[in-house]
C-alpha cells in the first residue's frame, strides 16, 4: 500500500471495525438497511452477521437467505464489508443441530475412565485393562471378567466431532456451502469471508473420537489402546503416551476443522477469520484446543476473545495471536472484545482494552455486540450493545475513526522482533492427568512471567509454537527463522519436553553462535522421552538466574530495545501496563507507547535509540505534529506526559531531508512553571439548562396466575422462571406500583415504555389505556404507552393483562439448553416478561437515601418517588439529585469571570475523568471540545473574554442505570452475563458462595458527573 501518511484523516474501509451485528429477533428489511446506515454514520467498515439467542426468523430459511441478500447488497452500496458468521449461537460447528443429526460419528465425544466395580453402562466401553506390576494391561474380549478399569466415552449430541473430518466436512456443506450457493457467484467479491467462534473438542476433558485410533496408529506406530490408562493414571511411559495422545488429538483438531475450513475459503476467494475457545492459559488450552496457535496458522485474519472490563496481567492471548501473523505474514489480526463487560463501559475503557491488546499483537477491533434488538432476555446477552440504543450513539465515529488509522499504521507496518519465547503448551500435554490439570499452572506463571519481564523492558517478542515450527522453522545465518520472522535469541522457558523439531533445530542455531537463553527447571524429555541430547544441548544455552534484571540483561546483551523511558525523576519505567510496539514502515520508524494503566506520568522521558526527526501523529485527528526533542548520540529524546489510557504514535524519520536544527526540548512542565499563572476553580454547582427524558425502572411487581391470589411484591426479572416453571399456559396479571410526589392537576407527559403492549390489557389506577404504541424510546422494541392523565399524586398503579405461553419445542429447547452451552446460547421465548419504565420530564428521589460502593457504586434500598426536576444541581454526582435510572445527555451552565489578556494562554483541565461516558464543553456559545479519553484538558485560550464568560457542558451517560443490573451482591460488576441479573450465579458470577442468592433488594447505580470541580489555569506573558 502506498500514501498511507495520505490516508490517516480518512483511513479506508479495510481497516475499520467490524463489529459481531447480533441478529436476535423477527428480521425486517428496512430495519436491517436502517442499522446498516448507522453504522456506516459511525465509522464503522463492515459487519459480522451473526445469529444469537432471541432469533424468530428461521435460522438459514427463506427469509434468513433474504435478509443475508439484502444486507449484502445495502453494504455494497455504502462501501461497507458484509461478513458471515458460521453458526446459530456458538460454539461453531453443529450447524444448528443438522451436523449433529447425523449420529454418534458426528457427536463430540468425551473420554472416561473408570475403576471396578463398573457402574456406567457397557455400551460405550473402548477397553478393559487388568492392573499389573508396571501398569496397567489391555485385556482381551475373552478376558473382561479380569477387568479392573475400564476406558469408555460419553457423547454430547448437541456438539459436533471437532476431531473428525468427516464431521467438519457436514459443517461446511451445511454452512459454508449452503451460503456460496446462494450468493458466491453473485456476491463472491462482495462477501468477505466467514467468522468462526470458538471451536473446541472437549473443555475440561479429554476428546475422543471414532477416527482417532487409526490417526494416532499412523502417527505414532502403535494401538491408542495400549497407553489409555496413561492418560489417566501415573503409570509407565505415562509422559510419552500424554504427549503421543495430545500431538495427534491437536494435529486432527487442526486438520478437521481449522486447515479443511481454510481451504474451503481459500478456494473460494473468501477470508477465514475468528478465534478458538478457552485461549489464556496453559492449563485450559489443552483440553480445548491442544494448541491455539497451530489452529492461527490456516486463519486469514487469527483472532482472539477478551470479555470483561479490565485488561490482562499478563499479555499471552493477544500475543499468541500477534506471533503467528507476524511469522506467517498475515497483515491483520483481530479480536472480539467488550463483551461481558457492562453497560457502564465507557470510551476511555474501551480505547484502553482495545489499545493493550493492539500494543500486543491485535490490529482490527470486532466489538460485542451490536444488537438488533434489546427485547426481552436479549437486553442481558453479554452487555453491552454497543449500537444505536446507547445515548452516546452519534460520539460513536470518534472511536472507529481513531481504532482505523491506528489499524491501518499497524497492518501495514512491519513488526521489530528479535526474540522467540518458546510456547510450553507440549510441557502442558505430559501433565495434564485426566481432567487433573493442577501441574500445569506452575509452568503457565512461568512462561506468563518471562513475557511480563520482557514487556517491562521493551523487549519486543513472539512466541514460538512447537507445532508451527515442525512446518514453518528453519536455521539460517545464526538466525532462528519462523516463516517470515527471524530471530537472534531463543528464550527456552521451564518446561518438560519439547519435540525432535525444536532440539535439531536448537542445535543447529546454538551451532550457528545464536543465543539459546534456558530456564531452570530444563527440558528433561524429547517428545515426552528422556533424551540425552538435550543436556549437550543446554551445555551451550545462557542460564541466567531467575530474576527479571539477570534474564533482561542476557538478551540484551543480543538483541537491545529500540527505546528507554524514564519518569520526571529518570527512574526507569518498568511496569506490566506500559508497552512499547516498534513498526518500520515506508522508511519511517514507527514507536507506539501506550499506558494502559491508572498511572499517570506528568513527564516522560521517551529516548528513541535511532537518530532521526520525530514527529506526533495524532490518532484521533489523523494529524501529524512535530515535537520539540534533542538530538543525542545515540538517538532522539522527546519528553511527554503520559495519563492514565494514554498512548502515542511516535514516527521516527531519518534526518536527511529535515531541517538539520532541532529544537532542545523545554517541557511544558517547566514552560508553566516559567510564568505567573492563575488558577479559577469552577464551582460545583451549575444550572440545569436541559435534560432528556428522564426514567424510572419499574423491576419489581407483584403477580396473579389464573385469577388466584396475588403475589407479595417481587423481582420482575425473577417471575419468567416461575411462569416456566409451571410448564403449561396460564393467564396472568401483573400490578406494578410507583409513586407520584408532585400535584397532578396540571398537563405533564407521561408515559410507560414496555415491549409488546399490543399483547397486554393495561390499566392505569383502574382506567383502562389504549396500548397503542406512540413511538419508541432507545430501542425499537421500547414502546411508549401515553398515561399522562391518568396519574395522580401519592400512589399509583399499573395493571397489565395478558396469557402467558410457550410452545412445547421451546420447552424442550429450555431443557437442552442446560445441557450443553450451544443449546443455551440460541435459546428464544415465545413470551417475555419484562421490567417497565416511566418516562417524562421529572425527578426520582430514593427514599432512603444513598452511600458509596466500590467501582464508582451508588447504592441506596429505594423506594422512589417521581418528583419535580432540579433546577440547580451539585455536579460531583447526579444520581443522588433526580437521575438514578437516568440514561440520556444533560446540559450545565454555570458564569465565570477572569482577568483576560489577549496573547495570554488558557488551559482546561479536569482534575479527575468525568463520570461520564461523553464531555462536552462550550465557552461563550463556542465548541471547545468533546471528551471521550484522556487527556481531559484544552486549550481555551480564544474562547475567553475578560470579565464574565459562559461555560457550558454536556454530559452523556450510557445505559448502565437503566439497565442495570441494578441487584447484583457484588453491585457494579466488570464482568456481566445474563445471569447477573438474577438470583443464580453463572460462568462471569465468581466468588459467590454456594446457596447464597445472588439477587438482593439494594439498587445499585454508577456515579454520573463531575467528582472534582474543572479548573481554568490561565498563564500570563
Amino acid at each position: 500500500m502506498s500514501h498511507i501518511w495520505e490516508q490517516l484523516l480518512h483511513p479506508p474501509n479495510e481497516y475499520r471495525t467490524i463489529p459481531f451485528w447480533s441478529w436476535n429477533d423477527k428480521l425486517e428489511i428496512a430495519e436491517l438497511e436502517r442499522q446498516i446506515e448507522e453504522m456506516h454514520k459511525a465509522g464503522i467498515g463492515g459487519f459480522f452477521m451473526h445469529a444469537r439467542g432471541g432469533l424468530q426468523t428461521p435460522y438459514m430459511g427463506e427469509e434468513w437467505m433474504d435478509a443475508i441478500r439484502a444486507c449484502i447488497v445495502k453494504g455494497k452500496e455504502l462501501g461497507m464489508s458484509p461478513w458471515l458468521y458460521d453458526e446459530n449461537g456458538w460454539p461453531s460447528g453443529f450447524a444448528d443441530g443438522k451436523v449433529t443429526a447425523k449420529g454418534v460419528a458426528f457427536q463430540q465425544k468425551k473420554l472416561l475412565c473408570e475403576h471396578a466395580p463398573f457402574q456406567s453402562p457397557a455400551q460405550h466401553t473402548i477397553a478393559y485393562y487388568e492392573q499389573t506390576e508396571t501398569g496397567y494391561k489391555l485385556l482381551g474380549e475373552e478376558d473382561t471378567e479380569k477387568a479392573q478399569l475400564r476406558l469408555y466415552y460419553e457423547v454430547n449430541p448437541y456438539y459436533l466431532d471437532a476431531l473428525s473430518e468427516q464431521a467438519v466436512g457436514a459443517f461446511i456443506e451445511a454452512a459454508y456451502d449452503a451460503y456460496w450457493e446462494r450468493f458466491g457467484e453473485e456476491f463472491g467479491d462482495v462477501i468477505q469471508g466467514f467468522f468462526t467462534d470458538e471451536p473446541q473438542f472437549a473443555r475440561g476433558q479429554l476428546p475422543w473420537s471414532f477416527e482417532l485410533e487409526a490417526a494416532f496408529r499412523s502417527a505414532n506406530g502403535y494401538e491408542l489402546k495400549e497407553v489409555l490408562p496413561a492418560l489417566f493414571l501415573q503409570v509407565e511411559s505415562t509422559a510419552k503416551a500424554r504427549y503421543d495422545y495430545w500431538a495427534c488429538v491437536t494435529a486432527m483438531f487442526t486438520k478437521a476443522y481449522a486447515k479443511q475450513i481454510g481451504d474451503w475459503c481459500q478456494s473460494k476467494g473468501w477470508s477465514f477469520t475468528g478465534h478458538v475457545v478457552d485461549e489464556q492459559a496453559l492449563q485450559i488450552q489443552v483440553t480445548s484446543v491442544g494448541d491455539p496457535m497451530a489452529f492461527y496458522e490456516h486463519l486469514n485474519m487469527p483472532g482472539c476473545d477478551w470479555l470483561g472490563r479490565f485488561i490482562g496481567d499478563e499479555p499471552i492471548v493477544p500475543k499468541q495471536v500477534g506471533s503467528v501473523a507476524h511469522q506467517l505474514g498475515k497483515k491483520q489480526t483481530i479480536t472480539e472484545s467488550f463483551g461481558c463487560s457492562g453497560w457502564d463501559i465507557s470510551f476511555a475503557d474501551l480505547k484502553r482494552i482495545g489499545e493493550w491488546q493492539f500494543v500486543h499483537g491485535i490490529t482490527m477491533i470486532c466489538q460485542h455486540l451490536q444488537s438488533y434488538s434489546l427485547k426481552g432476555l436479549r437486553k442481558r446477552d453479554y452487555p453491552p450493545s454497543l449500537f444505536v440504543q446507547q445515548p452516546w450513539w452519534e460520539k460513536y465515529k470518534g472511536f472507529n475513526d481513531y481504532f482505523a488509522r491506528l489499524s491501518m499504521l499497524l497492518s501495514e507496518g512491519t513488526r521489530q522482533v528479535e526474540v522467540l519465547l518458546l510456547h510450553p503448551i507440549r510441557s502442558a500435554w505430559t501433565l495434564q492427568r485426566g481432567e487433573d490439570r493442577s501441574d500445569i499452572p506452575r509452568f503457565h506463571a512461568a512462561f506468563a512471567q518471562l513475557s511480563r519481564w520482557m514487556c517491562q523492558a521493551f523487549i519486543e517478542h513472539d512466541y514460538g509454537s512447537e507445532s508451527i515450527m515442525e512446518g514453518h522453522g528453519h536455521v539460517k545465518d545464526g538466525q532462528f527463522i519462523i516463516g517470515e520472522a527471524a530471530y537472534r535469541v531463543v528464550v527456552l522457558p521451564p518446561s518438560v519436553t519439547i519435540s525432535r523439531t525444536t532440539l535439531t533445530l536448537l542445535k543447529q542455531f546454538v551451532q550457528q553462535d545464536g543465543q539459546l537463553i534456558a530456564c531452570a527447571p530444563y527440558p528433561q524429555l524429547v517428545e515426552g522421552m528422556p533424551g540425552s541430547e538435550l543436556a549437550e544441548l543446554l551445555l551451550h544455552a545462557n542460564k541466567p538466574e531467575w530474576s527479571s534484571s539477570a534474564m533482561v540483561d542476557a538478551i540484551t546483551k543480543v538483541s537491545a530495545p529500540s527505546i528507554r523511558m524514564t519518569d520526571e525523576r529518570e527512574v526507569t519505567i518498568a511496569v506490566d501496563t506500559v508497552n512499547v510496539q516498534t513498526l518500520e514502515l515506508e522508511g519511517s520508524r514507527l514507536y507506539y507507547v501506550v499506558n494502559s494503566g491508572d498511572e499517570h506520568y506528568p513527564l516522560v522521558n521517551i529516548e528513541l535509540l535511532h537518530k532521526g526527526y520525530v514527529t506526533l501523529i495524532d490518532l484521533t485527528s489523523g494529524d501529524e505534529e512535530c515535537l520539540d526533542q534533542i538530538a543525542k548520540a545515540d538517538g532522539t529524546r522527546v519528553q511527554l506526559p503520559l495519563h492514565p489510557g494514554q498512548s502515542y504514535m511516535l514516527r521516527l524519520e531519518p534526518r536527511n531531508g529535515h531541517p538539520a536544527k532541532v529544537i532542545e526540548q523545554v517541557s511544558d512542565k517547566s514552560k508553566s512553571e516559567s510564568l505567573p499563572t492563575e488558577t479559577t476553580i469552577l464551582s460545583s454547582y451549575w444550572d440545569v439548562v436541559s435534560l432528556t427524558p428522564n426514567s424510572l425502572t419499574l423491576d419489581t411487581c407483584r403477580l396473579r396466575v389464573d385469577d388466584g391470589e396475588w403475589s407479595e411484591l417481587q423481582p420482575v426479572i425473577l417471575i419468567q422462571e416461575q411462569l416456566l416453571a409451571l410448564g403449561r399456559s396460564v393467564d396472568i396479571e401483573l400490578d406494578f406500583p410507583f409513586d407520584v410526589g408532585w400535584e397532578t392537576g396540571y398537563n405533564r407527559e407521561l408515559f410507560i415504555v414496555m415491549e409488546s403492549p399490543e399483547l397486554f390489557a393495561i390499566e392505569v389506577n383502574g382506567s383502562k389505556v389504549s396500548s397503542e404504541s406512540c413511538g419508541t424510546w432507545r430501542d425499537g422494541s421500547f414502546h411508549k404507552v401515553a398515561i399522562s392523565g391518568n396519574v395522580q399524586s401519592g400512589e399509583n398503579h399499573i395493571r397489565l393483562n395478558r396469557h402467558f405461553y410457550n410452545s412445547p419445542e421451546t420447552y424442550q429447547a429450555i431443557e437442552n439448553a442446560k445441557k450443553f452451552e450451544s443449546e443455551g446460547n440460541k435459546l428464544t421465548f415465545d413470551t417475555e416478561i419484562e421490567s417497565m419504565y416511566l418516562l417524562g420530564e421529572f425527578g426520582v428521589e430514593s427514599r432512603s437515601g444513598y452511600v458509596y460502593g466500590e467501582r464508582r457504586a451508588v447504592q441506596t434500598e429505594g423506594p422512589f418517588v417521581l418528583t419535580e426536576i432540579p433546577q440547580v444541581v451539585h455536579a460531583s454526582e447526579l444520581v443522588q439529585q433526580g437521575l438514578p435510572f437516568f440514561a440520556g445527555t444533560i446540559r450545565l451552565r454555570q458564569y465565570i469571570v477572569v482577568n483576560w489578556k489577549d496573547g495570554a494562554a488558557a488551559k482546561w483541565f479536569f482534575p479527575e475523568p468525568p463520570h461520564a461516558a461523553v464531555s462536552k464543553l462550550w465557552l461563550n456559545g463556542h465548541e471547545v471540545r468533546t471528551f471521550l479519553w484522556e487527556p481531559y484538558e484544552a486549550d481555551i485560550g480564544r474562547f475567553l473574554v475578560t470579565g464574565e464568560n459562559v461555560i457550558e457542558m454536556e454530559l452523556t451517560n450510557s445505559c448502565r442505570n437503566l439497565l442495570g443490573p441494578h441487584h447484583h451482591i457484588h453491585g457494579e460488576i466488570y464482568k456481566v452475563g445474563p445471569s447477573s441479573f438474577t438470583h443464580t450465579p453463572g460462568w462471569t458470577d465468581k466468588g459467590i458462595p454456594q446457596g447464597v442468592s445472588m439477587y438482593v433488594d439494594r439498587y445499585t447505580f454508577v456515579r454520573f458527573g463531575l467528582p472534582v470541580p474543572p479548573r481554568i489555569v490561565i498563564s500570563s506573558l
